[in-house]
């Protein structure tokens, strides 16, 4: 039964804080997609003590037949894809519960990222074997990450199969 499930997550906002907040709470709604409304999100507050540096985003919800297929999968990926191309964002992270599997998915904002970074990144998703995938503007992949370090772990060998497994014909980007 696939019918229950469940997303929840995190965006580490970098500095635009007020245009990054301004796109979730006025446009996201706007852009009708089916996973994501304003309601589900908590932009925080820029007041002492509630924060400290850098902002966090945080959103989640319940679903119906979350991610049940590939073509599935790629649309919650498009439509959290653009919401990320639409504020200033360094790290992300979404964890999905489904009756089927749970996966942790990342994301890395390349454009925040110098040159010998991203090179260092790829040096350490080899070194870890961390399942990933790369865009013009995102590194991608399955695993947890840390928001601050960008530091990424490794699923375990079942979770990726699993994963490959669930959506053989995943190729990113779409």
């Amino acid at each position: 039964m696939i019918e229950w499930n469940n997303f929840y997550g995190a965006i580490l906002i970098d500095r635009e804080y007020e245009n990054s907040k301004n796109f979730i709470i006025n446009e996201v709604l706007g852009k009708k997609y089916y996973h994501f409304h304003p309601a589900i999100f908590s932009t925080g507050i820029q007041e002492i003590p509630y924060y400290y540096d850098d902002m966090l985003f945080t959103f989640g919800r319940t679903v119906k037949y979350l991610a049940c297929d590939t073509t599935q999968l790629e649309k919650f990926i498009t439509e959290f894809e653009d919401i990320l191309s639409n504020i200033d964002f360094e790290n992300a992270q979404v964890r999905m519960n489904t009756d089927y599997a749970n996966y942790d998915l990342f994301w890395q904002n390349k454009l925040k990222l110098t040159e010998s970074k991203k090179n260092e990144t790829l040096e350490h998703f080899k070194e870890y074997e961390v399942k990933h995938f790369e865009s013009e503007k995102f590194f991608f992949g399955l695993g947890e990450i840390d928001l601050y370090t960008g530091w990424t772990e490794k699923n375990s060998n079942e979770k990726i199969a699993d994963f490959e497994n669930w959506y053989p014909d995943f190729k990113y980007p779409f």
